[in-house]
This record gives structure tokens, C-alpha cells and sequence, in this order.
């Protein structure tokens, strides 16, 4: 049948895009690791390549959506209503378990990736902070600058001097 060739199509693309997931979860992984170690050069490197994979990801849900607009004709139903499980029930039971299997795993490393973004996102903070703090520290010990004292607060308003460098805590 049709179907089940558009079904097969669909499912091939969503396992390329559970490798390509799969990719982002490992790249998340070296990323939390430059974060950790504050390797700058490794984290640009990483969010490169994190790039290309979003690139590829983006090409493979264009050909899902493709493939759902076939499906959708195939079926009589709107492409954007169709879920795996709606079309796992519209199918025969072999394309039902190939699709509720793939929809397992996709759901499981959604999962997984949202835990190490929101990992990440933490690091990237404390990050921040630190960076924060060490500028502060070091404007506060040079003190004096001329006869005008300098300080660094996050509610610093007006550059005292002029010619300086001026943070107001907005990094």
C-alpha cells in the first residue's frame, strides 16, 4: 500500500533524527564538560558543531513534514494533527510497533537533552557570576585611580572618571 511506503519513509526519517538527537546529547555532554573546565576554545568548537547538527535536524524535519503532508492526503487527515500515536492507530500492526517504539525513544531523548540544557544553562550562570564577581574584586583592589576612588556595584550609575572603563552590573 501507499501508506505503508509514506509510513516507512516517515519512520527512516525519524530514526535519522533520533541519530542526530542522539548527537546533540553527546555534544551537550562536551559542552557541560568546557563549562566545567572553562575551556572557551572547546566550547566554541562545540557550539559549531552543535550548528551543523541543528542544520541536518532542520533539513530532516522539513522531509518529515513532507511526508506527513503525503501521509495526511493518503489518511484524510490534517498533517499538523497527526501524532505517531494517531497514525500508529491509522496503520497495521507491524508499522504500529516500528512507530510507538520510535516515538518511545524520541520522547525519552527529548528528555534527556532538556535535562543537560537546563544543566548547562546553570553552568553558563555560575558562569556569569563568577566573571561578575572577578571583575568586581579586581575594580575594587585597584582602589585609587588619580585622586578619584573607583568601585565596582551592580548598582553602579555614572562613570566617576572619565576615560575609564565603566560597568553598571548589566553584563
Amino acid at each position: 500500500m501507499k501508506e505503508d511506503f509514506y509510513v516507512n519513509e516517515l519512520v527512516d526519517i525519524l530514526k535519522r533524527e533520533i541519530q542526530s538527537f542522539n548527537t546533540v546529547s553527546e555534544l551537550l555532554i562536551l559542552e557541560e564538560k568546557s563549562l566545567i573546565d572553562f575551556n572557551t576554545r572547546e566550547l566554541a568548537e562545540n557550539l559549531e558543531r552543535q550548528e551543523d547538527v541543528f542544520s541536518s535536524i532542520a533539513c530532516l524535519e522539513k522531509s518529515r513534514i513532507r511526508v506527513l503532508e503525503k501521509i495526511g492526503e493518503q489518511f484524510g487527515e490534517k498533517p499538523e494533527t497527526l501524532t505517531i500515536k494517531k497514525l500508529a492507530s491509522l496503520v497495521g500492526n507491524p508499522l504500529k510497533k516500528k512507530l510507538l517504539e520510535t516515538g518511545h525513544v524520541l520522547n525519552a531523548i527529548h528528555a534527556d537533552i532538556k535535562k543537560k540544557k537546563a544543566t548547562n544553562t546553570m553552568l553558563i550562570r555560575q558562569g556569569v557570576m563568577i566573571v561578575e564577581n572577578d571583575i568586581r574584586t579586581i575594580l575594587n583592589a585597584l582602589g585609587v585611580i588619580g585622586e578619584k576612588k573607583i568601585g565596582y556595584t551592580k548598582r553602579a550609575k555614572r562613570n566617576p572618571f572619565s576615560g575609564g572603563v565603566y560597568i553598571d552590573g548589566k553584563l
